[in-house]
């Protein structure tokens, strides 16, 4: 409901001004109020008001609280693809990883470096085993220049213990922070001359599969799970340790040249394809143009060193690479400033340095100083060698047309691989590795999907395709002329992972066993997926429930409403805001439009309890003096009111209650002659005067409400176990059954709840709610009382204002734990306050 957020942030944002107004022209307005006297007592009185209001917000909350819950998302090095998933593990031995697998039914993702950009590393509410602390070297053999590791080990560790034996990686990526196991995982490539992917250096992989069994894999031992687990995005299983062939490590030469890009292919051909002397090769194709190509060359060379260091420094300070790049990246003139000046004096000096120097870069020289609003992104296109003549024009068109900021696009080579079953160059192909900038926010990525899409059409048509650790834009039927093998990769990988339980956002768009009727079905659904974070970010909003409530039970007890602890009200939404905001800080995006919401409201509560507090205490507190402990049939249809306020706002929106009638039936309400009439009239006027105030504010945030285009989102959706046992309700419906689980769906706030309670009395596993895994859950219990389930997280425990006997505490817990808890707090004798249905 955009318009009513809209509405509220602007009344806070006049409440802000008004502030700043009257503290930056107070000497002003001053010596205009001492010109009109007869506005003294008003214009001072809201003065000391507003001054008491921010008084009241400044002491109330719980500013120390320093609790935040565990960081469970994972992105990648764009930061344009957070996913949430369920626990995230560090493996440090395979028996770590096998019985991570055995003890969990749920989605497996896997990662490492986190240098793919489209989701290939992770999945939503899946175990993510994260890599990077298995990391120890098996076996080095010297004499046949072979090492077995753990995959995840960064090549630039690897290279720190092969570097003392003269020894070098046959095949690696260009930067050495990325893992061995990553590297596998998308069957990567470098700049070296005379090969292809890295499978054809990989001499063998133990692999973890879903079942958690052990397979070694070799080009000729399980052939087919080598072929598919090389290049297979971690889908066949976890690639725990793989052997990998080395080669020397030699001296190279850096030269350049530039030439035409329609000149490449032949230049390439007579000078570089079959020189065995050539390491490197790459040919920058300058933008905007793309009529220039600068080759640079890196050949084995006898020459003294220019550069005595045998490895890049991990410490190296970036500060001018870093901005080289910001200045290309201003446009065409910064590109143009590349190309013409910072290129050709980059490249005049000779060096002379070893392999394993020129292969040690650290992506930190590309990393910007933030990536909040721009961030920079990878594409790669692999193009027949003998059709790059013809794709750099459409290539060319297609950049301009967008107007896409590309940085740099570097050619690679590589040979044919006939063997990986998502292969990406089923032929000899020149690599398009394109590295562009982009903005960061949903206009920008639909921009990008748009012109990829187009650029994939433009690859197909040449008999090319494109790789796929970038984002997964191309359409299923792009993606199968891309990676005709798909369907024998998914056949296996269904054989070996029935459940498809290794999976990833790659993984999970083209796998067809992955696409059953429930997964369909819940991404058809309207308002099916709820952000996580809202479970607890709701809970202060929900507090203006449950206070009403408690002030309701008050009045219904008989004790004296001017006794009601109205700051402790104010103070315990403070305290809630403040520990929501805290908790969900690290662990979720932040959410400025509902922090926004939360801030209008509470300074809305403070300013109606801070108004009640002094009148309670004053008037209010005078007037009690004359009620001779006697209750007034007004008062008590006063109480009737509340009552019905409280239970109505459980379920509906506040401002939907009908205000006016029961002023009405108060002031129609028979007289009882034992009360106290001064009592009865000083209630009847206050509550009329609330009413009314209400009645006004609820008319204009209906109005608000009312010209929203958007149709509320009334359900909530569970994925739930099919035992034949929940019958449909009013409020509960069956949407899709599959096999033993199936969606329902419950109507949203106070109804869940109560559901809920309902289902608990039932033998069914809750899966999903709203495709999150988490929860939060307040009880209402004793002081001495706490849940002995271990699988519940206390996050707070905090105060019922009425009721010192009492507290209130919040728990975040599994899903599949929640019906559990609702029967362990009948157990219990607690009292389920809500479920936080996001």
């Amino acid at each position: 409901m955009k318009q009513l957020f809209n509405l509220l942030r602007l009344l806070y944002r006049y409440f802000c001004i008004l502030i700043k107004f009257i503290f930056s022209g107070l000497k002003k307005s001053i010596r205009f109020i001492n010109s009109k006297k007869t506005l003294y007592i008003p214009f001072y009185s809201f003065i000391a008001f507003v001054l008491y209001i921010i008084l009241l917000i400044q002491f109330s909350g719980d500013p120390t609280f320093n609790k935040t819950l565990e960081n469970k998302r994972i992105n990648d090095v764009t930061q344009l693809n957070s996913i949430q998933v369920n626990k995230i593990i560090k493996p440090k031995t395979l028996n770590e990883i096998i019985r991570a697998i055995k003890t969990t039914t749920g989605p497996i993702s896997i990662g490492g470096g986190k240098y793919s950009q489209g989701g290939q590393t992770a999945f939503e509410n899946s175990l993510h085993i994260d890599m990077r602390s298995f990391n120890k070297i098996v076996k080095l053999d010297r004499k046949n220049k072979q090492v077995t590791v753990q995959t995840g080990i960064r090549w630039r560790d690897l290279q720190k213990i092969i570097d003392p034996y003269d020894l070098s990686i046959k095949i690696m990526q260009t930067y050495s922070n990325f893992t061995v196991g990553g590297a596998i995982s998308v069957n990567c490539h470098g700049r070296y001359i005379g090969h292809g992917p890295i499978i054809s250096s990989v001499l063998g992989l133990k692999i973890i599969t879903a079942s958690g069994e052990i397979i070694k894999a070799t080009p000729t031992v399980n052939q087919d799970i080598f072929n598919a687990a090389i290049g297979g995005y971690g889908g066949i299983g976890v690639i725990a340790e793989a052997t990998l062939q080395l080669v020397d490590n030699e001296k190279v030469e850096r030269s350049n040249q530039l030439l035409d890009a329609k000149d490449y292919n032949t230049y390439f051909n007579a000078n570089i394809k079959n020189n065995k002397d050539v390491i490197f090769q790459n040919g920058d194709l300058y933008p905007p143009n793309y009529t220039q190509i600068r080759s640079v060359v890196w050949k084995k060379s006898t020459k003294e060193l220019t550069d005595q260091e045998k490895l890049n420094a991990e410490d190296e300070n970036y500060w001018l690479e870093t901005n080289v790049e910001k200045i290309v990246s201003w446009g065409n003139s910064g590109k143009w400033i590349r190309e013409n000046i910072i290129d050709p004096l980059f490249f005049i000096p000779e060096k002379v340095r070893w392999r394993n120097k020129e292969a040690s870069y650290n992506v930190k020289e590309l990393e910007p100083s933030s990536r909040d609003a721009e961030t920079y992104v990878l594409e790669e296109y692999f193009i027949p060698v003998e059709n790059i003549k013809s794709f750099i024009p459409k290539m060319r068109a297609i950049f301009q047309k967008h107007e896409v900021n590309v940085m740099n696009v570097s050619l690679r080579h590589a040979l044919p691989d006939t063997k990986s079953y998502l292969s990406w160059a089923n032929k000899e192909v020149f690599a398009f590795v394109i590295y562009y900038k982009q903005k960061t926010d949903d206009k920008a990525k639909e921009a990008v999907k748009q012109w990829t899409l187009e650029m994939t059409d433009a690859i197909l048509s040449e008999k090319g395709t494109w790789y796929l650790p970038y984002q997964p834009h191309a359409t299923l039927e792009q993606f199968k002329k891309g990676y005709p093998n798909s369907d024998k990769y998914f056949d296996l990988k269904n054989k070996l992972d029935p459940n498809q339980r290794f999976t990833n956002k790659l993984l999970d768009k083209y796998n067809p066993y992955s696409k059953n009727k429930l997964s369909v079905a819940k991404n058809e659904i309207k308002g099916y997926y709820r952000a996580e974070e809202q479970t607890i970010l709701t809970v202060p909003e929900w507090y203006l429930v449950f206070n009403p409530k408690e002030y309701s039970d008050y009045l219904e007890s008989g004790k004296n409403p001017s006794n009601f602890p109205f700051y402790k009200s104010i103070d315990e939404y403070w305290t809630l805001y403040d520990r929501s905001l805290k908790l969900t800080s690290k662990a979720y995006p932040e959410n400025p439009e509902y922090k926004t919401m939360l801030q209008v409201i509470g300074v809305s509560i403070t300013m109606e309890y801070g108004a009640k507090m002094i009148y309670e205490n004053t008037i209010g507190k005078i007037f009690s003096l004359f009620s001779e402990e006697k209750i007034s049939n007004e008062e008590k249809t006063i109480f009737q009111a509340q009552r019905a306020y409280s239970n109505f706002i459980y379920q509906t929106a506040w401002y939907e209650f009908k205000f006016l009638p029961w002023i009405k039936q108060v002031w129609n309400t028979s007289s009882s002659s034992n009360c106290s009439t001064i009592r009865k009239w000083e209630r009847t006027l206050l509550f009329t005067c609330e009413f009314t105030f209400k009645a006004f504010y609820a008319q204009l945030i209906q109005w608000a409400a009312g010209s929203s285009y958007e149709t509320p989102v009334n359900n909530i959706y569970l994925i739930v176990s099919n035992d034949g046992s929940i019958q449909e309700n009013n409020n509960l419906k069956i949407i899709k059954k599959e096999g033993d689980k199936m969606i329902i769906s419950i109507t949203r706030w106070g109804v869940f709840t109560e559901e809920l309670k309902k289902l608990s009395n039932q033998n069914i596993t809750i899966y999903e709610i709203s495709g999150n895994d988490e929860i939060a859950v307040s009880l209402i219990m004793d002081k001495s009382q706490t849940l002995t389930n271990r699988k519940t997280q206390l996050l707070y425990e905090s105060q019922i204002v009425s009721n010192n006997k009492l507290k209130r505490s919040l728990y975040l817990l599994p899903v599949n734990e929640l019906l559990s808890i609702i029967r362990e707090s009948k157990k219990q004798n607690c009292t389920l306050e809500h479920l936080y249905d996001y």
